[in-house]
């Protein structure tokens, strides 16, 4: 199958999983990205973790990202959650499509919310992509 340059493709090839989790640890240096691997790998098996690729015309990867939809105990209807997103910044392009896909992603499967964590800038989703900040996570190291 040729693969179309700036499209997004659902995958679990070992290879794009693999370089998932590289674009994750240079954004992250402390993410497990064996354990991530593992967890996109599920998503063979347990059809709830969808990992997605875009690749620019000489093959080189360009975007990702990692999703799951689920029925949660907060909502009463399935959530699109997305768990990592990485647009490579040459291809500022890709965020707008990138946002159309989504939407058409939880068309097709009757989804009316998406959800996901920030680490930083959440006012850039809220302005660019119409995203409401409903929640804040807090974390405590517990040694």
């Amino acid at each position: 199958m040729e693969l179309k340059p700036l499209e997004f493709y659902l995958t679990y090839n070992h290879n794009d999983l693999t370089n998932i989790c590289e674009k994750l640890k240079e954004w992250d240096s402390e993410a497990n990205t064996d354990q991530f691997y593992a967890y996109m790998k599920s998503g063979l098996v347990n059809q709830k973790v969808y990992p997605f690729v875009a690749y620019n015309s000489i093959g080189d990867i360009i975007a990702c990202a990692v999703l799951s939809a689920a029925a949660s105990p907060m909502y009463i209807d399935s959530v699109l959650y997305i768990q990592w997103v990485w647009i490579d910044p040459h291809y500022p392009s890709l965020w707008k499509k990138g946002m159309k896909f989504l939407y058409e992603i939880c068309r097709q499967f009757g989804i009316k919310k998406m959800v996901g964590n920030v680490r930083r800038l959440p006012e850039i989703f809220q302005r660019k992509f119409g995203f409401v900040q409903t929640d804040a996570i807090i974390e405590k190291e517990v040694v």
